[in-house]
């Protein structure tokens, strides 16, 4: 369906009010012109036909008394009324008492009977006046008169008027009114165009704002700029505007508060997985110093030790910079990063946890890798929520698949499990804060909560398939992020 801006839809009101205004203007005045012109012509021909009549009836009375001999008297009488009114009489026609044409214009019709011509009962009555079309298709106004002096009774005359003038004064009378209606709708435009300056250009800039505030602009304000409903309506979205900022970065607070609780509830649960991987190392190092110390004289030996000692304790310090990283409170800072990047380090995060449920970890990850414009500590959070949560939801061990893919300008990424499911009837409410199947003391309930914010942070949803029994699918769809000429995603 079309859509119309404001500025065209009250263009088309207000000349659409314009010419249907103009136009019952045009209708009404062409009538009321051809009723008032009509009238006149029927007065005009009212007047000629009751001129003409007297002479001629004079001429016949004479000629029956026999005190007129001269011939042609009315012949004259009919060629000057035709000439004095050329453009308006088309014909003139004299009948005797029986109706038979005795004198008229047209040659035609003498010694024919006229079937319009007047009788004796006609005598003492007013003219007759009608309309009619002639043989050539010309309207005519007919008038007929009886020719008679008291009760004595000649004949009658009829006279045929052409309407013809007045239908072109009638249509001079439309063009010039319509001309007007045109010279309206050009000024109208000109007056629409300066209040859609003054007014409308006012509404649309505070749609446009509020357009950009649904996008998700929440800093935006209306130019507040009128005293009057506008700019009332203008102050009041400010109003607004400034309260769902104050909201949202309340939030934006409480998220990030919930997202480092859930992280050391995390870090809590790396603790043992971090001792291991530093016990293990101490262990070897304290026993190269020992041997060192039994055999101080072996230099050969001693820098052998001191070679293993060296890298334990690099592995030491890998082992604690990753907890650190990961549990250090950070801003967020979007940069292009590497899913397959993020899944792997988080899976050297929790290798530990991983190896003592005896989850095994299987790799399907896209090549080119899928790079998103996000925080990447974010994202390892994410994946390690879900990760943990795959975890817990195979307390004998089982699978954890992850996958990367790209589609339709998309990153997605999968954390699929072989645990036990989840039931339909909390799938809705798994990603509620708090909510949580596990035992007290197991966790804090803010995992997929604290992942579904981070995800919808990044403009993003998350999407889970599950069937009791047979596993879980938690699926992470992102928008694809852009490279730097010069410079790679995160790794």
């Amino acid at each position: 369906m079309l859509r119309l801006g404001l500025r065209t839809k009250f263009f088309l009101y207000s000349n659409t009010l314009i010419v249907v205004t103009m136009g019952l203007v045009i209708v009404l005045a062409a009538v009321h012109e051809r009723r008032s012109r009509y009238d006149e012509l029927v007065d005009r021909g009212l007047s000629i036909t009751d001129s003409l009549s007297v002479p001629i009836t004079d001429v016949l009375m004479y000629e029956q008394l026999g005190l007129v001999v001269e011939e042609g008297l009315i012949e004259n009488y009919v060629s000057g009324v035709i000439e004095h009114n050329h453009d308006l009489v088309r014909y003139v026609i004299i009948t005797d008492p029986n109706g038979m044409v005795t004198h008229s214009n047209r040659w035609s019709l003498l010694g024919q009977r006229f079937t319009r011509a007047l009788d004796r009962s006609a005598v003492g009555k007013r003219s007759q006046v009608d309309l009619r079309t002639s043989s050539w298709g010309e309207q005519i106004l007919e008038i007929r008169t009886p020719l008679n002096i008291s009760t004595r009774f000649w004949g009658s005359l009829a006279i045929g008027f052409s309407l013809a003038q007045i239908d072109i004064e009638v249509r001079a009378i439309v063009q010039r009114v319509a001309l007007i209606a045109l010279v309206l709708m050009f000024g109208n435009s000109i007056l629409t165009a300066i209040y859609v300056e003054t007014l409308i250009r006012p509404i649309l800039g505070l749609h446009n704002t509020m357009r950009e505030a649904g996008a998700g602009n929440l800093t935006v304000r209306a130019q507040v700029r009128r005293g009057d409903e506008v700019g009332e309506l203008a102050d009041a979205f400010n109003r607004m505007m400034d309260e769902l900022e104050r909201a949202h970065e309340g939030e934006k607070l409480r998220a990030a508060q919930l997202a480092h609780t859930e992280k050391m509830a995390a870090v809590g649960t790396l603790a043992a997985g971090v001792a291991h991987e530093v016990n293990n190392p101490l262990a070897g190092i304290l026993t190269c110093l020992e041997t060192i110390r039994a055999n101080p004289d072996d230099v050969e030996m001693r820098q052998r030790y001191l070679s293993l000692v060296y890298d334990g304790i690099k592995r030491i310090e890998h082992t604690v910079s990753n907890l650190l990283n990961f549990s250090r409170p950070t801003s967020t800072r979007p940069e292009p990063t590497s899913l397959n990047h993020s899944l792997r380090h988080v899976v050297e995060l929790a290798h530990y946890q991983l190896r003592r449920n005896r989850v095994e970890v299987v790799f399907d990850l896209a090549q080119p890798e899928p790079v998103v414009l996000a925080d990447h500590f974010q994202m390892e959070q994410l994946f390690l929520n879900l990760i943990l949560n795959a975890v817990q939801a195979m307390p004998s061990g089982g699978t954890v698949t992850l996958r990367t893919r790209t589609t339709d300008g998309r990153a997605v990424a999968e954390v699929a499990d072989t645990g036990v499911g989840i039931p339909d009837e909390i799938r809705e409410r798994i990603f509620d804060p708090f909510f949580s199947t596990r035992e007290v003391g197991q966790g804090t309930g803010l995992g997929l909560a604290v992942s579904y914010t981070i995800v919808t942070a990044h403009r993003g949803t998350i999407e889970v398939e599950s069937q009791v029994g047979r596993g879980a699918t938690f699926r992470v769809i992102l928008p694809l992020g852009r490279l730097p000429k010069d410079e790679g995603a995160r790794t």
